[in-house]
């Protein structure tokens, strides 16, 4: 007689942006990775509560192995922006997948503070987009910046360009010198003229983020343009965080993430001094690990605490 092996539980999570969608699942007892995959998520923006929870079991179902079950799924999606939001996105997931599966949601945002180890923690993403987010003491989500680029989003690549581009102008305007820069403006743009920068910025707008590299480096190289740009988006980014904490964020510590955060120690160093400036005194660590992490830890909390395995 052949005894059959119940199935391994497991925890899933699911990170999932405007342009794609990651999924990590572990085993619930021992943390060992199972899955870890990555899907183009092209629809997401365009689809209502029920069809995002649909799109989450479909790829549930075909990523979860064969001889595996689900105890908790935790999700970090875009587009959580509200309280309301989340609960309509959790609720509809519950109802997609079996009664006994733990589901807990949240802004995808929120993923970072997760991922670097914290239960609560002020996440802050400087990258293609720039928002700060965080959790009161009763649970509600709070968000700052976060406005896109034309309205805020202060520490993001397109903003910090755009800002170092302004500055540059005015400059220009003041009979000012900034050479570096505008080697650099001559070069990334095409031009001979300064007055043909507007013209070259109106079919530029999409790929703006990919010059902050260039920027930081002419910072490096003496830019007033560039580094006035970068100190006034890093403490702006601090202000943010400031803001979130006037807002009763429960947090013990700041947890960055994002290619400007991560990769520019410039950024980094303007962004820590911004924060001492604000008051604030929570240590700051910039995140070393997939954002998805943090869903996958998302889901372990979920599970009761004799079942839960600690990372």
């Amino acid at each position: 007689m052949s005894l059959v092996q119940p199935p391994r539980r497991g925890v899933a999570g699911l990170d999932i942006g405007g342009s794609y969608l990651r999924v990590r699942i572990e085993d619930a007892e021992t943390g060992a990775e199972v899955v870890n995959a990555t899907r183009p998520n092209a629809d997401w923006n365009d689809l209502r509560a029920a069809g995002r929870a649909r799109l989450i079991r479909t790829v549930l179902d075909e990523l979860t192995p064969a001889g595996h079950e689900l105890a908790a799924v935790g999700v970090g999606a875009r587009g959580c922006d509200s309280d309301a939001l989340t609960r309509e996105l959790e609720s509809a997931v519950s109802a997609e997948l079996d009664p006994r599966v733990i589901v807990r949601v949240c802004n995808d945002a929120l993923l970072v503070g997760l991922a670097g180890g914290w239960e609560h923690a002020l996440s802050v993403i400087a990258g293609t987009g720039a928002v700060v987010a965080g959790r009161t003491g009763d649970g509600a989500t709070v968000l700052t910046d976060g406005w896109g680029w034309l309205l805020g989003d202060h520490g993001s690549a397109p903003r910090i360009v755009i800002d170092a581009l302004r500055h540059y102008a005015a400059s220009v305007d003041r009979g000012g010198s900034d050479p570096v820069f505008r080697a650099f403006v001559a070069d990334a743009f095409a031009l001979t003229e300064d007055r043909a920068l507007p013209a070259a910025l109106e079919g530029a707008r999409e790929a703006l983020g990919d010059h902050a590299p260039g920027v930081f480096a002419c910072a490096l190289a003496g830019s007033p343009s560039a580094g006035r740009a970068i100190g006034d988006n890093a403490r702006r980014l601090a202000g943010s965080v400031a803001a979130a904490l006037g807002h009763g964020v429960l947090a013990d510590a700041v947890v960055g993430a994002g290619a400007v955060l991560v990769n520019q120690p410039l950024f980094q160093a303007a962004f820590a001094e911004g924060l001492r400036d604000h008051g604030v005194t929570l240590p700051l660590s910039v995140l070393d690990t997939e954002p998805v992490h943090g869903a996958v830890r998302l889901a372990h909390l979920a599970l009761p605490n004799d079942e839960e395995h600690l990372v």
